[in-house]
């Protein structure tokens, strides 16, 4: 085993220097990770510091994929090392390095290693974000990360981006908890038809085939049901695929899209939970592009490119035209009703004692909560009406069973 020296991160803020035993310098940088420090630098003992870069390009070997979409876990998980590094007074370049040296994902080594060599060729960080990956992290990352550098304060925009990030992480598992009950329920339906489809039926249909009798007509419908199941899977399969697809792209039609979004804020209950979403992004990009010092008219257009709702967008667009038309913040809301009543106060006692960074926060918590509570009462309405779904499934192959028992009964006397 060979003896490395290293550099590392203590507690996200210190940096200290060590050496340790290990065979490789992947396993030293592991050892190292598992003493609860985040290693930038590890050479040889025998070697000078400049052999650290090639023990790097040994390691990662340069591989690099074609990275055209990353997850938002990944996505956060690179803004998280790059804001600590940045963070600790680290320069971009060894930041990037130390990132794409520990990363277990190799898509997320790629980006670093590609955005690297942009910067190396002349870039900026963000001119480089952007050129080879900006679509993958949208324009509003691009964009407040270009302001950022700009403005010399790139790990402090850094770490508001996590805010807007992990705040999208929490509302998407709080959608997959929600949906964890309704999928349970669809289960046991499912597996109910199953039950009695393939094992209880068929116990009684061969007293009916002795005796020249026919099954009665709903539970000759079930067990056909689960038949043309287990035959023709894959014509079911196809059928979800092209319904899916032709959902995808009505949903691309720009007049189809329209017309289902006002559609859908028109639905009780559901309608409070798209909007507040909506303007949850919305709001969360306009508070952290206001301090990261962009003019209010840019970070009105940014936050904007966050909403998906073509008619909440319409609404903003028109407030967006209000403001460079020379009305004022609260004005431009209040006479296009995008912004809900209870936070137009809190905006214009912003604009008036020059708190509106600090309103725009408190405004983004208090949507927030709204979404929290909009989404809770979609699922309270939502599992009453599977129940009673489920409740009518069993109620069809508990009247087919009792037909099917009746009917036994009849030929047997």
């Amino acid at each position: 085993m060979a003896k490395y020296k290293y550099s590392a991160l203590k507690d996200n803020n210190n940096i200290i220097n060590g050496e340790i035993e290990a065979s490789n310098p992947r396993e030293a940088r592991e050892k190292i990770r598992e003493l609860g420090f985040l290693p930038t630098k590890i050479y040889l003992e025998q070697s000078n510091e400049i052999n650290q870069n090639v023990d790097f390009d040994v390691d990662t070997k340069n591989v690099q994929i074609n990275v055209s979409r990353l997850s938002l876990q990944e996505k956060i998980m690179f803004t998280s090392e790059l804001e600590v590094l940045l963070s600790s007074g680290i320069p971009i370049i060894e930041a990037l390095q130390s990132i794409a040296n520990n990363t277990p994902k190799q898509k997320i080594k790629t980006v670093c290693e590609k955005i690297k060599d942009g910067i190396l060729s002349g870039m900026t960080f963000a001119q480089a974000l952007e050129s080879f990956y900006g679509k993958v992290f949208g324009p509003v990352y691009t964009g407040l990360v270009k302001t950022g550098e700009n403005a010399g304060e790139l790990d402090v925009t850094l770490s508001r981006m996590l805010l807007l990030l992990r705040k999208q992480d929490r509302i998407k598992g709080q959608i997959i908890n929600a949906s964890i009950y309704p999928a349970i329920l669809i289960i046991i339906m499912f597996g109910l038809l199953v039950l009695f489809s393939k094992v209880v039926f068929p116990a009684f249909m061969g007293v009916f085939a002795f005796n020249g009798a026919e099954l009665p007509f709903l539970a000759s419908m079930l067990v056909g049901i689960c038949s043309f199941v287990e035959h023709f899977w894959w014509l079911i399969i196809i059928a979800i695929g092209a319904v899916c697809g032709a959902a995808s792209s009505l949903f691309k039609n720009y007049q189809f899209k329209s017309k289902w979004d006002e559609f859908i804020l028109n639905v009780p209950i559901v309608s409070d939970f798209i909007k507040y979403i909506n303007l949850s992004n919305f709001l969360t990009v306009l508070h952290i592009s206001y301090d990261a010092g962009l003019p209010i008219m840019s970070g009105l257009e940014l936050s904007n490119g966050t909403v998906g709702n073509y008619s909440i967008k319409r609404k903003i667009n028109k407030s967006l035209s209000m403001v460079r038309n020379g009305k004022s913040l609260t004005e431009s809301f209040q006479c296009t009703d995008a912004i809900p009543h209870a936070l137009l106060t809190m905006i214009a006692t912003g604009e008036k004692s020059g708190t509106l960074g600090k309103m725009f926060h408190d405004a983004a918590e208090v949507i927030d909560k709204k979404v929290d509570m909009a989404l809770e009462a979609m699922t309270k309405m939502f599992e009453p009406l599977l129940i009673v779904i489920l409740g009518g499934v069993i109620l069809f192959v508990a009247i087919a069973f009792y037909q099917m028992y009746i009917g036994m009964l009849g030929t047997l006397f």
